[in-house]
């Protein structure tokens, strides 16, 4: 099956534009489209089997989020990773979710949001934790971030916030590497779960700032060795 606009729906419902960019993004955040490896829109429309337009809609948002660059007259790369990204794009990531967690609380103090998604997204979280499945482990901690983004009602940070999370994927799955990681993020989460429910946006800043700061301590670790390769 081959999509010819954006207008056309891919199987799922989703728009050829929406469905390229994500199988896209897979293959970035995966390192199947591995880095400094110069593609063609031309190839990338074929190996999709999607139109050219889609693809360049797709792309364009790649290019955005710094996941892909265009080079001049030869076609479009994904840039390698650099500690210096990882560490910008974590920091404002700990500033957004320090914010978004702080809100959150505040409306659950206030009777605004309710925390029963965020309880359920967290004892699915600890049900996976105990199978040790590594990916399932990463998808299920997103959940828990997305959700919290949502019960922030925060509309300016939440629309940040969606954009640095999307660039920071690829660094977020050098955690898969750390098994160790997993059972902290499952505490942190535990934490900040408490901070939340308990409406104190003061101790849910504070849990959530050190929950991404103490990720990127390990990202560091990872990232150094990856790059001293």
């Amino acid at each position: 099956m081959r999509w010819t606009t954006d207008h056309d729906r891919a199987p799922s419902g989703m728009t050829a534009t929406e469905m390229v960019f994500r199988q896209l993004l897979g293959a970035i955040t995966s390192g199947d489209l591995a880095a400094d490896v110069v593609e063609t829109e031309e190839r990338l429309a074929a190996r999709y089997n999607v139109s050219r337009t889609p693809l360049r809609d797709a792309v364009r948002r790649l290019e955005q989020l710094r996941l892909l660059v265009r080079e001049p007259a030869r076609g479009l790369r994904v840039p390698p990773l650099s500690m210096e990204e990882m560490h910008d794009l974590s920091a404002t990531r700990e500033v957004l979710e320090g914010l978004l967690a702080s809100s959150a609380a505040g409306r659950v103090a206030r009777g605004a949001a309710d925390t029963a998604r965020l309880r359920a997204i967290h004892a699915r979280h600890m049900r996976v934790l105990a199978i040790g499945d590594a990916e399932l482990m990463l998808a299920v901690g997103f959940d828990f971030h997305e959700e919290l983004r949502r019960l922030s009602g925060n509309v300016s940070a939440i629309a940040c916030h969606e954009q640095v999370l999307l660039g920071f994927e690829r660094y977020r799955h050098l955690a898969r590497g750390v098994p160790e990681r997993h059972g902290r993020i499952a505490e942190e989460h535990t934490e900040i779960l408490a901070t939340i429910e308990a409406g104190n946006g003061t101790a849910a800043e504070t849990a959530m700032r050190r929950h991404i700061a103490a990720g990127r301590a390990v990202y560091v670790s990872v990232l150094t060795a990856t790059l001293n390769k």
